[in-house]
């Protein structure tokens, strides 16, 4: 997929998300007995402000070696239409793994320890104005990789930078007026890093977000 299909793909994306809302909008304001302006709460409303983070991370732990993995994601974002959030993400992770102490030289596995920081521009809708909401996101941006692998003698250091597509999907619960937590499966659509990264592979996600109005 060249340049040109990426960037077509997430103008796309964010159009199709506006012109909902809009549509959505057009569609209330023709019905007399509704009021536009109740129809999101205060925190989803066009003009809101919004912090979020969520992280995940897993380990294995066995008799010749351990593991580690974890990913976060910090982000900020604008309500440009209500339940329509846009703004910037910053995904950070690392993977490693580790031969213990007295591990018999046949047990070839590599040891490695590799850094990722993917900046990402995303937007994500909110469907419904209940507690429980569901709500799709689209992101993409430039990731930079880099660590150390060892196998046996051999050393080397990697790294790596190439463009970034993800998608996910998730629900929120409002659990105060400002506040919710939020559980998504974020999955990478295009990405050609020849470094194992922790925010790709650790894909079910848990966060808190934060509305600012």
């Amino acid at each position: 997929m060249n340049k040109i299909a990426k960037v077509f793909i997430v103008c796309f994306f964010m159009s199709a998300l506006h012109n909902l809302v809009h549509a959505q909008e057009a569609s209330i304001v023709s019905e007399p007995a509704a009021l536009p302006n109740e129809t999101s709460p205060k925190e989803l409303r066009k003009g809101s402000f919004t912090l979020a983070l969520n992280a995940s991370g897993s380990g294995v732990n066995t008799i010749n070696h351990s593991g580690k993995n974890w990913s976060l994601a910090p982000q900020a974002g604008y309500l440009v239409a209500n339940r329509l959030v846009v703004g910037f993400q910053l995904s950070m992770g690392k993977s490693s793994q580790r031969l213990k102490t007295g591990t018999p030289a046949a047990y070839m596995i590599p040891e490695y320890e590799f850094y990722s920081v993917l900046p990402e521009i995303y937007s994500r809708y909110y469907f419904l104005d209940f507690k429980l909401k569901p709500f799709v996101q689209l992101s993409s941006g430039y990731n930079f990789q880099w660590g150390n692998e060892q196998k046996g003698s051999f050393e080397a250091s990697s790294n790596s930078q190439n463009f970034a597509l993800s998608g996910a999907f998730g629900l929120s619960f409002r659990i105060s007026r400002h506040i919710g937590i939020e559980a998504l499966y974020n999955t990478r659509f295009d990405n050609n890093s020849r470094i194992i990264d922790s925010n790709e592979n650790l894909k079910y996600r848990l966060g808190l977000s934060m509305f600012i109005r």
